[in-house]
């Protein structure tokens, strides 16, 4: 079954750093060249995508896609959906129609020596498209992805503590991550706690210290680390230990 065809500008600019999911489920075979099909814009792009691989994995489109459009033209259009997050979930949706196996990424063992990572905020993204249009099977692998994303990152900082342009970047990935996250959601909420704690537990307190501003502008992840400390410094206090970083397991 061949990918989502795409018109207009790539979803993808070159100004934005590349994604392994999209690099990783953009695969699949064509089965048939007349297959039914529907067209899908976000903002100024458009996607021509199969209905039965909309049907197949999503019951929002399931439902919508089974009785007559409101647009007589056979469109869907969102305008509140960024166009590289939309291919990102299409291209999930096309593998997931494919022969190939699905598993979510093992955690890696040495995440801090890795060159090329996806950013948690290209999955929290996807996965909250998976929940928007009731993806049920994409969204539990888009959740372990999560997961052992939030791992990698909180070993990689964990052990790069004497590297300042590796520990940036990952407080980068984790605000992006947690300000992508929507709080009324309790699966998500419950997402941004662990981002919090597994930061909080790696982050080095030097570099927390000397780069903060880097991501003042995500105020609530800001505030909540800010609230870990404090209560990891509590905690210290209770039990007249020291303040220091752990290593964790999992998520």
């Amino acid at each position: 079954m061949a990918p989502a065809k795409k018109r207009a500008r790539n979803a993808q600019s070159d100004a934005q750093p590349s994604s392994v999911l999209l690099a990783d489920y953009r695969t699949a075979w064509l089965l048939s060249s007349d297959e039914p099909s529907v067209e899908i814009i976000c903002k100024n792009e458009s996607f021509k995508v199969h209905t039965s691989v909309l049907k197949q994995h999503s019951e929002y489109f399931e439902s919508c896609l089974s009785r007559p459009f409101m647009e007589s033209d056979g469109v869907v259009k969102f305008d509140d959906i960024d166009p590289r997050y939309m291919a990102f979930y299409l291209g999930i949706a096309y593998s997931y129609s494919s022969i190939v196996p699905h598993t979510p990424p093992a955690a890696s063992k040495n995440p801090e020596a890795r060159a090329q990572r996806t950013p948690l905020c290209d999955y929290i993204e996807v996965f909250k498209l998976c929940d928007r249009f009731i993806s049920t099977q994409m969204s539990g692998f888009l959740h372990k992805c999560i997961l052992t994303a939030i791992g990698d990152g909180h070993r990689a900082l964990f052990r790069s503590y004497a590297d300042k342009d590796q520990q940036k970047a990952l407080m980068r990935d984790f605000a992006d991550g947690y300000e992508a996250l929507e709080q009324a959601h309790t699966l998500q909420k419950m997402l941004g706690e662990t981002i919090i704690e597994y930061f909080v537990e790696g982050i080095c307190y030097d570099a927390w210290d000397s780069c903060m501003d880097e991501v003042t502008d995500k105020p609530k992840f800001v505030a909540q680390v800010s609230k870990g400390f404090a209560r990891k410094l509590a905690e210290a206090m209770t039990t007249k230990t020291k303040v220091k970083r752990k290593e964790l397991a999992g998520p």
